[in-house]
């Protein structure tokens, strides 16, 4: 319900820092974690929904094409960039990978949650 993050259209990689700045401003978007469901639950970006690359055009029917989506693994750019990739392939644009990835989202001390939920 907030406002559009002040990401650019495009743009492959978003600076986990910058992420962060907007969605503490209150920047309305969505988080996608790439990498498998095992991963997700032993740690991921607090409120991020479970999309493995491998599954992507499983899960293209349910997301959001008109909100921002940051996509992001621990690589930090194999998993997320083949969900970008997807993602991209089936008419999403305002996408983005988190560029430096979960771990240095945790480093920072960023929102990360346990378990299988959101």
């Amino acid at each position: 319900t907030g406002p559009e993050p002040a990401f650019t259209l495009g743009q492959r990689f978003t600076a986990v820092d910058v992420v962060k700045r907007e969605l503490d401003r209150g920047a309305s978007m969505g988080f996608l974690d790439a990498r498998a469901p095992s991963d997700y639950v032993a740690g991921h970006v607090a409120g991020a929904a479970d999309v493995p690359f491998y599954q992507a055009r499983d899960y293209l029917f349910a997301l959001p094409k008109d909100r921002w989506l940051v996509c992001y693994c621990g690589c930090p750019h194999a998993e997320s960039g083949r969900l970008h990739d997807a993602l991209a392939a089936a008419g999403f644009t305002k996408i983005t990978i988190l560029d430096e990835g979960v771990n240095v989202w945790a480093e920072r001390g960023y929102p990360i949650r346990k378990g299988p939920s959101p």
